[in-house]
């Protein structure tokens, strides 16, 4: 639900000790339901950071072909959907990357707000109203306006909003960190100006139970929640392990933490747990705090003089002396708390904070039984927790089983039974699931697990049964774009990228004129050892799949400096003559070249798309043409106010024709002999003799509906200059359709 542009606008109790045990059982049980933590996803949304800034506007994630295998994948409507924009067949796909680039946006935002708005990834078919209004824009109030019609110009307008949203960001009511309340009643401070911007666009934050919002709309939580299913950068969940081979990181609460040396990890953790990451995945995270301790280590807090026992990633009070002769792997006969290692504060931010020790705790390290039943149980802090085989086996291997009996353990209250931890891979029925904040992530297939967990972590997974996985809540499915797959090159396409990098282009969109010159500068870096001396390097530009360019650029450019030291810029300038007689998008390729050892190689390439705007163009500014009419209604009076946007041609009104056809482009069958000038020939502006650029032009007509059959027509718009013999676009199209329902 994209909102138009102009209208975006612990609790803490003391109780009293119990002297036995079992009345501490009771206690103990009251105790974890207070302390108890909120149920977590996976994942955690953040209303007011939803992604970041580079997401949103990393207009280089994708390439085409990229895109059009995630559609293939998903089998998407879009997958073979096609649309004619300047007389160019383009696939979904292209369209969606062609945007990307022209409006510095990130093509997987268009790809989220398709499946926020539409379904448009999930849906394996829709109608032409779903895909007419794909995104959303310009639909407000149960209204759309009409330019915005059509499924290229919905991507074209919500990308482009992008944009204006952070060229005018302090324009709108969601700024950078001040505080406004959402349309559902939820105060959001965004974070970043790609949180803004999607406030902007729809200014809801959606069914999120969490923070107390059951809403219908899903929006900006639906938002985050189909990013991160397809389009995440941070593509590795809760409980995971990273590593660049030399260093290693807990996944926690969407930050990396890193554990202070190689020995720490492996106290707790295998080598074979940590998933090789490369250096992208690993930046995508922000640094959380670093971990100091191993499990069952005893440390004690230098700002508050407090005991904890580590416990996994929970730190645990130990509220008195005599408690800690109830800790096994300690001694304490003779040991007195400044023996135990004094810590700063900081160490511990890591750790939750978990139930507290006391000296009457039973077991709060755990211990395992197995009864006569075969039933394997831990008892931790006076309550019994079944164990499935599996569980044990993964988790606890090295702990003893003491043997008990049914009946002992019947006078132990009951938790949750102990489960997998967080970051294990498990499989069932053939399907692989990641473990994340005890949820259960389905990994979509098994290409997606080797390419981004690696083969040997699939070895790894445990086979697990129904009722064990049952367990766990079903969480989202693990269903990552392949963001690797390139654009096939030809063999002379290849290109040493150690030697130059592009670096910009400027203006960075290219959208021009017909029949005028832009001047450009792009910018390269020399990535080599060698200086660069001018004539050794040079640049070119061609039409794509061709030999020659459109815009009367010379064959060689020299940069502009005398020379170009290692890891220094050169900058070509160069001026494109932009063809009178040509409309439409040209991807033009601007390619580096250097000679070496008497041989031409390309050694950088940057492709750009160009989008050339005619001349001769008008804008629809308002009509009243209606959705349905009646075959036995006479003549409905139309008015249509048409803007010239021409940038120097004044319109006479007595030679500019509105014509209309039916989409076979015969003339229409809504001709009015008593009102038009002739068959094809609608009105003339009538309400000025001339229209200038800027100025709106008014055409009145008339469509007789009489006697036709039932069904749906269409209204095929063209604008005509008779004294220049030159055809009008209308909307950036040469026709502007509208479909009509007799009934």
């Amino acid at each position: 639900m994209a909102n138009q542009l102009n209208k975006k606008a612990l609790i803490k109790t003391k109780t009293k000790q119990k002297p036995s045990w079992q009345k501490l059982m009771v206690l103990t049980l009251v105790f974890f339901v207070f302390t108890a933590p909120l149920t977590t996803l996976a994942r955690n949304f953040n209303p007011n950071d939803i992604i970041s800034d580079q997401d949103l506007f990393n207009q280089t994630s994708l390439s085409k072909t990229a895109i059009q295998v995630f559609l293939n994948r998903e089998n998407s409507v879009l997958a073979n959907y096609t649309q004619t924009i300047a007389g160019q067949k383009m696939t979904a796909a292209e369209m969606i990357w062609q945007v990307a680039q022209q409006h510095g946006v990130n093509p997987k935002f268009i790809l989220t707000t398709l499946e926020k708005e539409q379904s448009l990834i999930s849906k394996d078919q829709a109608t032409q109203k779903v895909l007419d209004w794909a995104t959303g824009y310009g639909c407000y109030n149960n209204r759309c306006i009409e330019k915005y019609r059509g499924f290229y110009n919905q991507i074209d307008a919500a990308a482009e909003t992008q944009e204006l949203y952070r060229q005018k960001a302090n324009t709108f009511s969601f700024i950078v960190g001040q505080t406004t309340t959402t349309s559902d009643g939820f105060k959001i401070t965004p974070a970043n100006q790609a949180t803004a911007n999607l406030y902007i666009y729809t200014p809801y934050v959606g069914n999120a139970p969490e923070y107390g919002i059951s809403s219908r709309f899903g929006a900006n939580k639906l938002f985050w929640r189909i990013w991160n299913r397809y389009f995440t950068s941070q593509k590795f969940l809760d409980g995971q392990i990273i590593t660049n081979g030399n260093n290693y990181w807990l996944i926690k609460d969407n930050q990396k933490c890193l554990y202070a040396n190689q020995q720490t990890f492996l106290a707790d953790h295998s080598i074979n747990q940590a998933i090789l990451a490369k250096a992208d995945d690993i930046n995508a995270y922000s640094n959380g705090p670093t971990i100091y301790f191993t499990n069952n280590t005893l440390v004690k807090s230098s700002l508050s003089g407090q005991i904890f026992l580590i416990d996994g990633l929970t730190k645990r009070a130990v509220i008195d002396q005599s408690a800690l002769a109830l800790l096994t792997d300690f001694t304490f006969a003779t040991l007195d708390q400044t023996q135990i290692k004094s810590v700063p504060e900081t160490q511990l931010t890591v750790y939750d904070s978990g139930a507290f020790i006391y000296a009457t705790s039973l077991y709060p390290q755990g211990k395992f039984f197995k009864d006569e039943s075969g039933a394997i149980w831990q008892i931790k802090d006076s309550v019994k927790h079944q164990v499935d085989l599996v569980v044990y086996q993964n988790e606890f291997a090295n702990q003893v089983l003491e043997p008990t009996t049914v009946e002992t353990m019947k006078q132990y209250p009951t938790g949750e039974p102990l489960k997998l931890s967080d970051g294990t891979f498990v499989i069932n029925d053939g399907k692989y699931y990641l473990i994340s904040n005890g949820e259960r992530m389905r990994i979509q297939n098994e290409d997606l697990f080797n390419q981004l967990f690696g083969l040997d972590k699939k070895q790894t997974a445990v086979d697990v049964s129904d009722d064990l996985l049952n367990l766990y809540q079903a969480g989202e499915i693990i269903d990552y774009i392949d963001d690797t797959i390139k654009d096939p090159v030809t063999p002379d396409e290849a290109i040493n990228e150690n030697l130059a990098e592009f670096i910009s282009i400027n203006p960075k969109n290219l959208s021009l004129l017909a029949g005028t010159k832009t001047k450009i500068t792009i910018t390269f870096k020399n990535n080599s050892a060698q200086t660069w001396q001018s004539g050794e390097v040079w640049l070119t530009a061609n039409d794509q799949n061709q030999t020659t360019n459109s815009f009367g650029i010379a064959d060689k450019i020299n940069f502009n400096e005398s020379s170009v030291e290692s890891n220094a810029t050169s900058t070509f300038s160069l001026t494109l003559n932009t063809p009178a007689d040509q409309t439409g998008m040209l991807y033009e390729d601007f390619s580096l070249y250097q000679t070496q050892n008497g041989i031409d190689k390309k050694i950088a390439i940057t492709t750009n798309l160009i989008t050339i705007k005619p001349n001769q163009a008008a804008e629809i500014i308002e009509d009243n043409i209606p959705v349905a009419v009646k075959n036995n209604w006479r003549p409905i009076q139309i008015t249509m106010r048409i803007k010239n946007i021409s940038p120097d041609t004044t319109w006479l009104s007595r030679k500019t024709a509105l014509e209309i056809y039916n989409d076979d482009n015969k003339p229409s069958v809504f001709y009015d002999k008593n009102d038009w000038v002739r068959k094809e020939v609608a009105a003339v502006p009538i309400n000025k003799t001339t229209i200038k650029p800027g100025e709106t032009g008014e055409f009145k007509f008339t469509l007789d509906p009489r006697g036709l059959k039932k069904g749906t027509y269409t209204l095929r718009f063209n604008l005509k200059l008779l004294d220049k013999d030159k055809q009008v676009y209308l909307n950036d199209n040469l026709n502007f359709d509208r479909l009509i329902r007799v009934d």
